[in-house]
């Protein structure tokens, strides 16, 4: 473990160092108990793992630090249950991104043929950004809670 930015934790002077390694915080992750699961954690895994089905990834915006590990893990069960794929999740504060390369590799002329309509749409439009249309592989987790 290394000492963070803010020194040590102890007042009394004795070097006490905050962990910062991943594996460090997932092994004290486990002395505290599991949070209790959202109720549009199921919707929202069904919703991102057909989007990763269907194109090869899929991003979730606005997902609660607590349900991001049980999210990223049914979300890897769906897919490889569904395809036999695995799938590469990563988390960037709250937005989830799962990527399964063989699925994305089926559709990578697709892929390749949207992002150069979307370039030349730019060069014509003088410079200008066209009007966005909304991104077909973003799952939103606000937009599915149901109260």
């Amino acid at each position: 473990m290394v000492g963070g930015e803010g020194g040590p934790l102890r007042k009394d002077g004795g070097v006490a160092f905050a962990p910062t390694c991943r594996r460090c915080l997932a092994l004290i992750d486990r002395f505290y108990p599991m949070p209790h699961a959202d109720q549009r954690l199921s919707l929202v895994a069904q919703l991102a793992a057909d989007v990763v089905c269907d194109q090869g990834f899929a991003e979730v915006h606005g997902v609660p630090g607590d349900q991001q590990t049980e999210l990223r893990k049914r979300i890897r069960k769906l897919v490889r249950t569904r395809t036999g794929h695995g799938t590469k999740i990563f988390c960037r504060e709250s937005t989830i991104y799962a990527e399964c390369r063989e699925i994305y590799d089926q559709h990578a002329s697709a892929h390749a043929r949207v992002a150069a309509e979307a370039v030349s749409e730019f060069l014509t439009a003088g410079g200008e950004a066209p009007s966005r249309r909304p991104a077909d592989w973003v799952v939103s987790w606000e937009a599915w809670d149901v109260d």
